[in-house]
């Protein structure tokens, strides 16, 4: 009784114990947004992911208390902790455009990198915030407990412990109580710094946690590693002259003319169909299915497999968890041997963490959509625009390419108007909406055929040796449940085969240099085998990975999700050095990468966004427009004046048209300095020009 009537005394001071974490959480969120601003625009907007972030913090909190039995200590080793990763992620967020990530701090990524985006960040506005924090919080331990003995019976203090052992459980495994449905949260898994805008960074981050369970193979070590280089015969390089290496990845690109009870009035993929008759050709077998094409590109790119991660490739994206370090790649093999390795991709910089993966991969230059002219097909860029550029860049240098490229024209969805016209009728025993979604599909894909066969007659005129590989990296969504695919009965009722019926798609491997391959027609592949496949017909040297691959695609071409091996005659002892060497790229010490001299080179010095920054290299100012001359400029560019953007206009080439009446803060004759900035679609800046004075008339 005694007790409880304590209890009752100092209930004020364990009203602490609930505002503490409260007032701690909106100083992390605060710190990770940078601005009041977006702070309460977040409270306002998603409270109930303001409660869960709470929820974070109160459960470590009760944590805390219930393993010391020291509220004041608790709570300051939980700041100490807390709030320096509010500002990390505030700093990384402001310079790159992306959260910090659980990942971040466990691979301990970027570590230099951040001393510098914090040097950054810590303006004297963001440390009077950190101050005033400091202070508030001392007033109240004062005026509150400055006459409190607070001491925590050790029942009490098994109480906070249970509370906080299942609000743990809760907020990590989303069981018993599910507070992800409970408050209607959801994470977007190719773009998450989303998920951390709308979540918040507490709570996100606890979500994130999930993406760190790599497990360990059985036996893996340095000694396994080098055991198994020892076992792989190194490949000679078998072509003196080496060709330029294409690789064009189809968006939603499956052969449609393969669902037989529907009929297209003309085949919407003849060149396809016919290089396929010719050359190196067959299925691949998607790990995905109607999106997450990172993930396709991921084994297409660097040899690695989606089927080792130990959960359902839809879960996780290597791309944004994985990528944190130098990655061996196509990329990177190739520049080792004089390449000049360009990604090409028409959508924004930022997707997928693009800008991150495709330097870690060993590229020298990202060409994304804010580097690309106005020459969109429907709501997306033109297929034959991404061939443009793929051409421009192999014209540009004058040793060998490889270029990798996306095409984007016939993303999803497919409303009956995403074309001017489609010119491909569908007829067969389906529905209308079915039949119209199937003839704008027919369109979009007509369009990648025609950019493959574009490319073809291109190279087929240059002496140049080139080798082009073109695969389709899933099939579209085409609507909830295979709605499409049902209409057209395609997919039957509990079809036993829905898996490879959905997940094949083509892919063909064109050249101008080999004599016909007749024997390797139709082909069945993994993608992660596609480029070992490639090297070789190219006869480029790989690295020990690819050797190895390339001899265990000869033994099993194809790897389905592990709950699939037994059918294709597969057993966990045939991956195991596989998933070893996999494991040591991406998680353990690599030690290939070491034994071969490359562990550090793979991350090219010169990586370049677009083509560079922005160079001013003329003003004039007549007839009240200013006229800003200089290169490369795109419609990604916009003017700045004293550090305030203006209205402009970009006439497609070298200029930008800024109209002195529709910009009233323009002061002709006064000293101000014009600039030209490079921003993508979520206002983060990419590019910066030199500062050039406006000229007084």
């Amino acid at each position: 009784m005694t007790t409880f009537l304590k209890v009752i005394k100092q209930l004020p001071t364990r009203a602490m114990i609930v505002l503490l974490p409260f007032v701690l959480m909106c100083m992390v969120e605060f710190l990770e947004r940078g601005t009041y601003k977006e702070f309460h625009h977040w409270m306002t907007t998603y409270p109930l992911a303001m409660v869960l972030a709470y929820f974070v913090v109160g459960t470590l909190y009760l944590f805390l208390i219930a393993i010391s039995g020291r509220s004041k200590l608790s709570f300051w080793l939980l700041s100490a902790i807390l709030l320096p990763l509010g500002a990390i992620s505030g700093s990384k967020l402001k310079a790159i455009g992306a959260p910090y990530y659980p990942w971040d701090l466990y691979f301990n990524n970027q570590i230099m990198e951040y001393k510098k985006f914090l040097s950054e960040y810590f303006t004297n506005r963001i440390i009077a915030y950190l101050l005033l924090f400091i202070v508030i919080v001392a007033c109240l331990f004062h005026l509150i407990l400055r006459n409190s003995k607070m001491k925590f019976h050790w029942i009490e203090r098994s109480v906070y412990g249970l509370i906080a052992l299942v609000m743990a459980t809760c907020l990590y495994a989303d069981k018993p109580l599910s507070f992800s449905k409970m408050y209607g949260v959801y994470t977007v898994p190719w773009d998450q710094t989303i998920t951390y805008d709308e979540n918040g960074y507490l709570y996100s981050s606890v979500q994130m946690l999930n993406f760190l369970k790599v497990s360990k193979p059985n036996g893996y070590s340095k000694k396994a590693i080098a055991d198994i280089l020892n076992q792989i015969p190194e490949k000679p390089a078998t072509n003196d002259k080496k060709p330029n290496i294409i690789v064009l990845l189809g968006e939603s690109f499956f052969d449609p003319t393969t669902m037989k009870n529907v009929t297209f009035s003309r085949d919407p993929i003849p060149h396809l169909h016919e290089l396929q008759k010719k050359f190196t050709s067959g299925n691949m077998l998607s790990p995905q299915f109607g999106g997450s094409t990172a993930n396709v590109e991921f084994e297409v790119l660097s040899g690695n497999s989606m089927r080792f991660f130990g959960r359902s490739p839809d879960e996780i994206l290597p791309y944004i968890a994985y990528m944190n370090h130098g990655v061996d790649s196509l990329a990177s093999i190739t520049t080792r041997q004089g390449y000049t390795a360009t990604a090409i991709n028409p959508f924004f910089s930022y997707f997928f963490d693009s800008r991150k993966v495709y330097k870690h991969f060993g590229f020298s230059r990202f060409i994304s959509s804010e580097y690309f002219p106005n020459d969109f097909s429907g709501p997306n860029y033109a297929d034959h625009a991404v061939v443009n550029k793929i051409i421009e860049e192999t014209e540009k240098s004058a040793g060998p390419d490889f270029v990798f490229a996306n095409t984007m024209e016939n993303h999803h969805p497919y409303p009956p108007d995403k074309f001017s016209k489609n010119t491909i009728q569908v007829t067969g025993d389906i529905s209308s909406e079915s039949k119209s979604i199937l003839e704008t599909y027919a369109q979009g894909i007509t369009a990648t055929d025609q950019a493959l066969q574009s490319l073809v007659d291109y190279y087929s005129k240059k002496s140049e040796p080139t080798i082009i590989l073109f695969f389709g990296d899933h099939f579209p969504f085409f609507e909830k449940d295979y709605k499409v695919y049902r209409d057209a009965k395609y997919v039957l009722p509990n079809d036993p085969d829905l898996y490879t019926k959905t997940h094949y798609t083509p892919f063909v491997i064109w050249n101008n240099f080999l004599p016909g391959d007749q024997e390797k027609l139709n082909l069945t592949s993994s993608p992660s085998f596609l480029g070992p496949m490639l090297l070789h017909l190219a006869g480029v040297k790989g690295s020990y990975y690819t050797d190895y691959l390339y001899e265990l695609s000869k033994k099993i071409p194809v790897i389905p999700p592990q709950d699939m091996w037994s059918t294709y005659h597969i057993q966990e002892s045939d991956l195991a050095s596989y998933e070893k060497m996999q494991y040591d790229n991406l998680f353990g010490g690599r030690y290939g990468y070491e034994a071969k001299g490359y562990k550090d080179t793979i991350v090219q010095p010169t990586y370049t966004l677009g083509y560079g920054d922005p160079i001013i290299s003329k003003i004039t100012v007549a007839d009240q427009k200013i006229k800003v001359t200089g290169a490369p400029f795109f419609s990604s560019c916009n003017v700045y004046i004293d550090g305030q953007e203006v209205l402009s206009n970009f006439d497609g080439k070298d200029t930008l048209y800024v109209d002195i009446a529709s910009n009233p803060e323009i002061k002709i004759g006064k000293s101000q300095q014009v600039e030209v900035r490079v921003y993508d679609d979520k206002k983060m800046k990419i590019g910066q020009s030199n500062l050039y004075p406006l000229p007084s008339s």
